[in-house]
């Protein structure tokens, strides 16, 4: 796969001059033409310059991971490795049942949802397409009502005393909580800071970055 970065040909750095002048006041990308002028850095004139020059020679150069792969702007590193950061840290569960997320696949709750791992895996062989190596879990968010949300905002174009002249907040409050308490719709977010393993084969490969065997997750 060939990306921006791998057609980019560094071009010098043009200074801009003021005529009659000899001092350069801003530097612009040899590329682009995307211009940095000293004034923007609060520091000594010499680092002003110094910065300018150094931004403008950065500005379409390629850029390269760590790893040696080329990496796509506006990213300091690949995918592959920043996916491999990304599930470092991340805590395995083992124990959980319920809601999964797994980016890329058409899920039956929206893009990416699906009510469990056996829904996940079920559509996959419904689809013939190879399971992740891995999914995340959810966290629940229900559908809520907040008093104190209610009478601020009721109270945003009042005056500022009119808070405190609130009748019936009690009242109110007891119907609120009848109403939350009524509720079944529950929304569900992925909670990208623990992963499920489905393939440990291949998510070891993924996040050691091992392309032999990483499969779709990468």
């Amino acid at each position: 796969m060939t990306t921006d970065t791998d057609t980019l040909v560094a071009k010098p750095t043009l200074e801009i001059v003021i005529r009659g002048r000899e001092e350069a006041v801003a530097y612009a990308c040899g590329a682009c033409g995307k211009m940095w002028t000293t004034k923007i850095y609060a520091c000594r004139d010499d680092l002003a310059h110094e910065t300018a020059r150094r931004a403008a020679d950065e500005c379409c150069a390629p850029r390269f991971c760590a790893c040696g792969a080329a990496v796509e702007r506006p990213w300091t590193a690949c995918r592959p490795c920043r996916l491999r950061e990304k599930l470092a840290r991340c805590t395995i569960v083992t124990d959980y049942n319920g809601p999964v997320e797994a980016d890329g696949y058409a899920g039956g709750w929206g893009e990416g949802y699906f009510a469990d791992v056996a829904d996940l895996l079920e559509s996959c062989k419904t689809h013939e397409v190879e399971p992740p190596a891995y999914c995340h879990p959810c966290d629940s968010e229900p559908l809520r009502l907040d008093l104190d949300r209610i009478l601020e905002n009721a109270c945003e174009e009042q005056h500022e005393d009119a808070h405190d002249q609130i009748v019936g907040a009690e009242e109110l409050g007891k119907a609120v909580d009848a109403f939350n308490a009524a509720q079944t719709c529950i929304t569900y977010y992925a909670d990208h800071s623990r992963v499920i393993v489905l393939d440990q084969e291949r998510f070891a490969a993924l996040a050691s970055h091992d392309k032999r065997k990483e499969g779709r997750n990468g």
